[in-house]
């Protein structure tokens, strides 16, 4: 398991997939490294599912929204990364941005959900 104040990202082997646990403000620095750990726990053992709980992360600004979609999540999708579950944030705006973000992914290679709990999340990626 990869801590640091911002994120917990870990493999979770029952789930199988990635574990993204973020925890309130993340710098534009911190968000893109945990974003490229949660990629390398995914290669690392060839998972194609993340379970992102962001109900506590505050905000994805503009730069990193840009980032994610046009640098990060293609180069996510050529090595596999197929579904996303989404705890949604409470943060208003965050929840804006993400939705935002979901939009604009190809609907054919990335399936995103968007749950208001953990379990329901959990029970989605178990069922794929």
């Amino acid at each position: 398991m990869q801590t640091n104040t911002e994120y917990d990202i870990y493999f979770d082997e029952q789930l199988g997939a990635v574990v993204m646990d973020w925890d309130g403000y993340a710098t534009s620095t911190a968000f893109r490294q945990g974003t490229e750990l949660m990629l390398n726990t995914l290669i690392k053992h060839q998972t194609s599912k993340v379970l992102a709980d962001i109900r506590e992360m505050v905000l994805i600004g503009l730069e990193d929204q840009r980032w994610l979609e046009t640098e990060f999540l293609p180069r996510a999708l050529n090595f596999g990364f197929r579904m996303l579950a989404i705890v949604n944030p409470t943060a208003y705006f965050n929840k804006v941005a993400v939705e935002t973000i979901s939009e604009k992914v190809d609907k054919d290679r990335l399936s995103i959900r968007f749950f208001e709990d953990l379990q329901t999340a959990k029970a989605w990626l178990n069922e794929h």
